[in-house]
């Protein structure tokens, strides 16, 4: 009867004690949200509701000597974005022989923990991939800051960015709400193209333009860069970039590697990919308090029990996802584009 190929890597015939894990392990946007406390945990819940104000209640009448009359005329300007969870889940199977041969002294690696580690990065890639580029083939049901497809798939419709001139975007809907619809209420997305050769202008710009509309006046405070962007970036401004240790440059996952003008950098992988229309998407500029990634206290990476699969010698535990991100406020987010080199 021939061994199990997981015994054999992990016990007696281990060369090395230490497994080494060959998944994608960049996961820059779950250290981006959960630095800047955007993950909210909630119990329950049929969707999340954001209250959206677009225009204004009244209108304002001046005055010469009082007693003009005063116009009561008002508008309803509540309206709501609404986002329906996306739960999935993914199984960590163990079978019985495996636990028998893998156990005790001659267990040089657990096999149930590198099985679960290996299902935790499988789960945040794949969230990572559909919120960043929306080309995901199993968690359509997950926003996607991509509304401008990627080589060759299809837009979705639903994402929050275009590659139109803010105020000219007038296909997406987000949250349910149409932006053609509250074009005139700027539920539109910021946008610099860089042509191909990025300048800090382009930076600037794309930040100056999520001030002037963000309802405090800030500028955003995260900047997901895809890897060649940052390389020109560094090209760039190496001189006046301010690292917090020497361990943010370590690889990849180094989480946040630099700050400009009061926005953390994040190398984001996903980042540098085409859109429909052969544009490369290089850079998200996000206002870290205009969006939230919801998620149920029962629902974020939450590992079940060991139970019998009937029929086999196994057993499996699922690990279930209950999350969604979450808007109210387009205008102070931005996208970069063509910022490659």
């Amino acid at each position: 009867m021939a061994i199990n190929n997981s015994i054999l890597s992990t016990t007696l015939q281990l060369l090395r004690d230490k497994l080494v894990d060959n998944s994608y392990l960049a996961h820059p946007l779950f250290r981006a949200v959960e630095e800047h406390g955007n993950l909210i945990k909630v119990s329950g819940g049929m969707r999340v509701e954001q209250p959206v104000i677009f225009g204004n209640h009244s209108s304002i009448t001046q005055l010469s000597n009082g007693f003009e009359p005063v116009s009561l005329a008002i508008t309803d300007p509540f309206n709501v974005a609404k986002f329906d969870w996306a739960n999935f889940v993914q199984p960590i199977v163990i079978s019985q022989v495996e636990q028998a041969a893998n156990k005790g002294e001659l267990a040089v690696v657990n096999i149930l923990e590198s099985k679960m580690r290996n299902v935790m990065l499988s789960l945040k890639r794949e969230v990572s991939k559909q919120v960043i580029a929306g080309d995901s083939t199993v968690l359509g049901d997950l926003e996607t800051l991509n509304g401008m497809g990627a080589g060759a798939t299809a837009v979705d419709t639903t994402g929050w960015f275009q590659e139109a001139l803010f105020g000219s975007q007038t296909i997406n809907t987000v949250g349910t709400l149409s932006k053609s619809t509250y074009q005139a209420e700027n539920w539109q997305n910021q946008n610099v193209a860089a042509g191909g050769a990025l300048a800090l202008s382009h930076l600037d710009s794309v930040f100056i333009d999520c001030q002037q509309y963000h309802p405090g006046g800030k500028m955003p405070d995260i900047l997901l860069m895809s890897p060649a962007m940052f390389a020109a970036f560094q090209n760039l401004q190496q001189s006046s970039v301010r690292y917090i240790s020497s361990s943010d440059r370590e690889g990849m996952d180094a989480g946040m590697v630099g700050m400009w003008r009061g926005a953390r950098i994040y190398v984001e992988p996903n980042l540098g990919f085409s859109n429909i229309a052969g544009s490369p998407v290089s850079g998200y500029a996000l206002s870290s308090d205009m969006f939230q990634l919801y998620a149920d206290t029962d629902g974020f990476f939450q590992v079940g029990d060991l139970l019998p699969v009937p029929g086999t010698a196994t057993q499996c535990a699922q690990v279930f996802n209950r999350m969604q991100l979450v808007t109210g406020h387009l205008a102070s987010h931005g996208v970069i584009f063509n910022a490659e080199a």
